[in-house]
């Protein structure tokens, strides 16, 4: 999905890094993926390079695929996916260059599409900006453009504008014709002019006498293309510039990629230097012979290329001109992404799982699923893995089920030469409880617990469970052992949820029950933490079953002071309190319920860590919300 669109960006923008680190994947690489059914890999990929390139920028356009008007089906699936994986928001580009209509019908058109548009890319889960309409061939733009506005503020459509068709950007410019020619310059001005027009290509294979009757009918611009033996022609067709009884010709096309006689040679050299004779025309050479050459020619489109400076000088006008740019700016601002997409977190967490390459401890190895899960971030290398279990039962399920675990390091606890070392730290760390060696080699042989003397001990960086076992009973041996951080008095559980919409993080959901005021906003910091770690931007939300003022009682009034001690711990955050979860989730509720708060804006239905708390209706919500979602 690259062109030379990537370099006209560069070079306009002021952009330093090197072109190639510039764009996704090619077009004929995003086929080839979709053909073989590697959409995932593809995304990854792309995904890959984006955050790369993002790197050091504020602002990023992203332009999508299109790969032909054939495959226009495949062209819209991609770019879907690649819009939900960034997360990004979407503005479509409409072409109008075959509708040849009144500006009374154009205006129905144009808002037809768009009103189209929005149902496509809203209907696909994405945020839309707007549409522009491209290449619209109306003899009057200012009055298409007052209709438009007109019509526009009436429908209530996120239509942005149109650029009109113009003649001046439709041109060939030599420039243009060479390039997709694939053409080398022999002779002429150093640099390819871009205010050249090309009208048309002769073929000069006759005399020269009748090419030159042949050419009065020409306009001037006409490209000639001949064989690089024919002197007469390179010649005649300089001497015919001095009378001016012939059309201006814009260049000479040599085919088969041969050069002139050595003579002819001189001659054009001695006209180049001395140009001010007016007589120099722009010679070139092509691999071809003259049939293909003259072929490719008919397939010449029109176009923009970094030396087209005249024509970016007119689009730059035309913009200016004809798109709504304060509306453009303001959809912009308010459509701007300020967190991950699911596929946005989930590639966060494996390249930086591959760049920092810890060490896991599984601590639930007869579980499946778990074993699965080891398989893929051992071939994804994304960290060494330790599983703990029965190596004979591990080795069995992963050979029925076709998975390669030879990389990881498999534990039987009783067998383990750590054994005795994590037995001797847990009795000295819990023998003020009454913990003998014996009851300590007991709690020790269970895995969880194993796993945890391993982060404790630094033999792991990170222990993985609760697919089996109760969330009380996994995050035991930590409270017990590595206990909760100075300013953190309380331990709390969160869940990443990636929805269709986005990461959302719900917590406490496992651990505490019914927590105090105080309680509940260390769990709105330590979750909105928690979301930083994940390299999430959060906005937080403390849920009860009223919103704001509306109510009154014990519960949300907890709830509110929860809030007020939150903000004060943490006033860099947007946070707020009470309300309801749709209002925290949905922004058009949102705007219903809480048009009367002002404050509410911080987090207008946008919440990326909403909380639950001890009232169950909340919570009832949350599974209610996420089974829909599942639908």
């Amino acid at each position: 999905m690259t062109d030379h669109h990537v370099e006209v960006m560069r070079e306009q923008l002021g952009l330093t890094k090197d072109v190639h680190q510039l764009y996704g994947v090619t077009s004929e690489r995003a086929i080839e993926s979709w053909l073989n059914g590697r959409e995932d890999d593809l995304v990854e990929e792309i995904l890959d390079r984006y955050e790369q390139c993002r790197e050091g920028h504020d602002f990023m356009i992203i332009e999508g695929s299109q790969i032909s008007k054939h495959e226009s089906a495949m062209s819209w699936k991609i770019n879907v996916d690649i819009a939900k994986a960034i997360g990004s928001p979407v503005l479509t580009i409409s072409d109008f260059s075959e509708s040849a209509n009144t500006n009374g019908e154009l205006v129905e058109e144009i808002l037809s599409r768009t009103a189209l548009n929005v149902d496509q890319v809203e209907g696909a889960g994405l945020n839309f900006i707007g549409n522009i309409a491209n290449r619209v061939n109306t003899k009057d733009p200012k009055a298409l453009r007052e209709a438009l506005r007109e019509k526009v503020s009436e429908k209530d459509l996120p239509f942005l504008g149109f650029l009109p068709k113009d003649d001046f950007i439709a041109s060939k410019r030599l420039n243009e014709v060479t390039h997709q020619l694939g053409a080398k310059q022999l002779f002429g001005t150093k640099a390819i002019p871009n205010n050249v027009v090309v009208t048309s290509a002769v073929v000069a294979t006759s005399a020269l006498k009748d090419l030159f009757a042949h050419l009065k009918n020409y306009k001037d611009g006409a490209l000639v293309i001949t064989s690089a033996d024919r002197s007469d022609v390179m010649l005649g067709l300089m001497a015919s510039r001095l009378p001016g009884i012939l059309p201006n010709v814009s260049a000479i096309v040599l085919t088969n990629g041969s050069y002139p006689h050595s003579n002819t040679q001189e001659i054009l050299q001695g006209v180049e230097a001395l140009d001010k004779t007016g007589l120099s025309i722009p010679i070139f050479s092509v691999p071809e012979d003259t049939f293909t050459t003259a072929d490719k020619f008919t397939k010449v489109t029109t176009d923009i290329l970094p030396t087209s400076q005249l024509k970016i000088d007119r689009s730059k006008q035309l913009f200016d001109d004809f798109v709504e740019k304060e509306n453009l700016i303001g959809e912009l601002d308010e459509g701007m992404v300020v967190n991950r997409s699911p596929k946005q977190f989930q590639h966060f967490l494996f390249s930086k799982s591959r760049s920092v390459k810890r060490h896991i401890v599984l601590t639930e190895g007869e579980d499946i699923r778990v074993l699965q899960a080891a398989d893929q971030v051992l071939r994804q290398k994304l960290s060494k893995v330790t599983i703990l279990g029965n190596p004979d039962d591990i080795e069995r399920h992963a050979k029925s089920l076709n998975l390669d675990l030879s990389g990881a390091n498999i534990i039987r606890t009783a067998e383990s030469d750590l054994l005795d070392k994590y037995v001797d730290h847990y009795y000295e760390k819990r023998k003020h409880k009454g913990v003998t060696p014996e009851s300590a080699r007991d709690a020790v042989l269970e895995e969880t617990c194993f796993g945890t003397m391993m982060v404790e001990m630094g033999d792991a960086d990170g222990m993985v469970s609760g697919a089996c076992h109760t969330t009380a009973n996994t995050i035991r041996p930590a409270l017990q052992l590595i206990k909760t951080a100075p300013n953190r008095p309380i331990v709390s559980s969160v869940f990443f949820m990636c929805l269709e919409d986005g990461v959302r993080i719900y917590g406490d959901c496992a651990v505490n029950t019914d927590p105090s005021a105080q309680d509940l906003a260390q769990i709105a910091v330590t979750s909105a933490e928690s979301a930083e770690a994940f390299g999430l931007i959060p906005k937080v939300a403390l849920l009860s079953y009223a919103t704001g003022d509306s109510n009154s009682g014990p519960i949300i009034d907890k709830v509110r002071e929860a809030t007020k001690i939150a903000q004060e711990l943490r006033p860099d955050l947007d946070i707020y309190g009470p309300i309801q979860y749709d209002a925290a989730v949905d922004e058009s509720i949102a705007k219903t319920k809480l048009k009367a708060i002002p404050s509410f804006e911080q987090v207008d239905g946008q919440a990326k860590a909403p909380l639950g708390q001890p009232d169950p209706n909340p919570r009832l919500f949350c599974v209610m919300d996420l089974q829909d979602q599942k639908r």
